[in-house]
């Protein structure tokens, strides 16, 4: 394809890199014209963010050939997760639920008032209730770390997203700044072709009248 027939940006990059591309008439191939696109959109992060990231590499690499840089991260951690990971998981979701405080309050009630000698008359735990101590102290030690642990996989979960949005956003931005100079370039174009055609235009519009002149006079 014709150099000129880039965005104005993009073909001074590439003859500020290239001087034998100020040629008239340049032709470039669609690999170099990629490429080359890459190199500007690297260039320009550089000067706005200084060094990239590994991060931002990778987006300016995908931007410059349109590729997408979203992912279903729900699909991910959903087809990825281990049996222990799902028992964390469901145990978490019910550990923080109502239904297990209320739950668990009614099971403390009723060994609290089996054990007080209304329904046994030799209780298995009679007051201060020891082994009702044991038994929620045994389930607190079990369920904390339980609990912690799908919390982890959920901040993680959470590190992905936000690695994620950042990802798009970049790619949006400059996806954005790319059309405007998109826009700019068609823009000048249109502007270009149209003062053509007026030129020519003119131009016509000069040759009729000339040929519809009425010869003058001769003295």
């Amino acid at each position: 394809m014709r150099l000129d027939a880039l965005r104005i940006e993009l073909s001074r990059f590439i003859i500020q890199r290239n001087p034998d591309a100020a040629a008239p008439g340049a032709l470039i191939c669609r690999s170099c014209r990629d490429a080359e696109r890459l190199a500007l959109v690297t260039t320009r992060l550089e000067e706005e963010r200084g060094q990239l990231t590994a991060v931002e590499a990778d987006v300016a690499r995908r931007a410059a050939i349109h590729s997408t840089v979203a992912e279903d991260l729900e699909r991910e951690f959903t087809r990825n997760l281990t049996f222990g990971q799902r028992a964390a998981d469901a145990v978490a979701r019910v550990g923080g639920s109502w239904g297990f405080v209320i739950g668990g309050l009614s099971v403390i009630l009723f060994w609290v008032l089996l054990n007080s000698g209304w329904e046994a008359a030799r209780p298995f735990d009679p007051y201060p209730f020891i082994l009702l101590n044991l038994v929620l102290s045994c389930v607190a030690a079990l369920q904390a770390p339980i609990i912690m642990m799908s919390q982890n996989r959920q901040a993680l979960r959470d590190r992905r997203q936000a690695d994620q949005d950042y990802r798009v956003n970049l790619k949006a931005e400059l996806e954005v700044a790319t059309l405007h100079e998109k826009l700019d370039h068609l823009m000048h174009m249109q502007w270009e072709r149209m003062l053509e055609l007026q030129q020519l235009q003119v131009e016509l519009l000069t040759e009729r009248l000339a040929h519809d002149r009425p010869p003058e006079p001769r003295r």
